[in-house]
């Protein structure tokens, strides 16, 4: 801590009874009190009383002048929605009787594909035949097992997502796949800036995801999972990377996975009034080009519930069809959005 500047306070008080005289301010031998006598000689404006603490801060240190204050990033002042929405999540949370929303909660009960696994149908329903025609959805949950376990804001997330694709209009209406998909991620709020977007999160964790069939219909892979999510105004990016855990041979259902679901995958959400948009973009990084794109739109139906309009375009929809381009439009009802 350092004493206050009495060269300055002398030159402002100087000044202050004779602000008209600026050869007051020549025999004043230190160079910053020096120049505040001559702006005050000349009518420039001296620094408000109740802010001017000649360097001292408000509690006695001497941060006052020489130190910027960190302001807080105000999430609803710049409109980042993904960040404002985990933090109301973290919020509520803690009642035992919420669940809050994990990705996105939808119906879609008309999609069409324009290509059909065959092979694999008849290995589950020898006697029915396929539609293109079948309904979709999604279920996904999550809740915070642990909060601050590694000092401050940071939450330890368990989640659940299950789809599910429906012959809902097939003679017997079964289940064509299932995939299962529990989770467990450890995530890390911030406000970091960035070539104007602020970093609102990062996270790790464990994701198992599995089609719960046996013998040459049975899908699954473990993956470590990190990811970090960036935001402007209403535009929300997040990157995530993957690696998938080793299995066996002899237990490893696909093994040539990641050829066709690729290392990761990106995202974009872009908020326009009540309309949301979303993009995800995934791919194989290797000479043959596989992935995958899903665009997305919701749109205001009722106070509950929005419109749901949703295309996908390349490899692994399901589990069952991870090395089956395709593409699929469907159209429904979205009960969570992702903003």
């Amino acid at each position: 801590m350092k004493p206050p500047n009495i060269f300055l306070l002398l030159a402002l008080v100087a000044a202050a009874q004779s602000p008209a005289h600026a050869e007051n301010c020549v025999s004043i031998a230190d160079d910053q009190s020096r120049l505040a006598c001559y702006d005050a000689a000349a009518g420039r404006s001296l620094p408000d009383t109740a802010d001017w603490s000649l360097g001292w801060g408000a509690d006695g240190d001497d941060t006052g002048l020489e130190e910027e204050a960190v302001v807080p990033v105000n999430l609803a002042e710049e409109e980042l929605l993904f960040g404002k929405r985990i933090a109301e999540e973290a919020e509520i949370t803690g009642n035992a009787w919420v669940i809050t929303p994990h990705h996105r909660n939808y119906l879609l009960p008309l999609t069409y594909s324009d290509t059909l696994n065959r092979d694999a149908w008849a290995l589950q329903q020898p006697d029915e035949p396929i539609d293109r025609l079948e309904a979709k959805f999604q279920l996904s949950l999550k809740t915070i097992a642990w909060e601050n376990i590694l000092g401050h804001n940071n939450h330890l997330w368990v989640g659940y997502t299950q789809r599910n694709w429906w012959q809902l209009y097939n003679e017997s209406s079964p289940f064509r796949e299932t995939n299962y998909q529990p989770e467990i991620s450890l995530s890390f709020t911030n406000n970091w800036r960035f070539l104007g977007f602020t970093n609102t999160l990062w996270d790790v964790g464990f994701v198992h995801e599995s089609n719960g069939q046996a013998g040459d219909l049975s899908r699954s892979w473990n993956r470590i999972i990190a990811g970090a999510a960036f935001e402007r105004r209403r535009m929300t990016l997040n990157a995530r990377g993957w690696y998938r855990i080793p299995e066996s041979s002899k237990s490893d259902d696909n093994p040539d996975i990641e050829d066709y679901m690729g290392y990761g995958d990106l995202t974009g959400i872009w908020k326009w009034e009540q309309h949301e948009f979303a993009v995800q973009v995934r791919n194989n990084l290797q000479a043959d080009n596989r992935g995958a794109v899903q665009l997305e739109w919701t749109f205001p139906v009722n106070r509950r519930f929005k419109g749901y309009v949703q295309y996908f375009n390349g490899y692994g929809e399901s589990l069952i069809d991870y090395d089956l381009h395709q593409s699929r439009i469907g159209v429904g009802l979205s009960m969570t959005d992702l903003l």
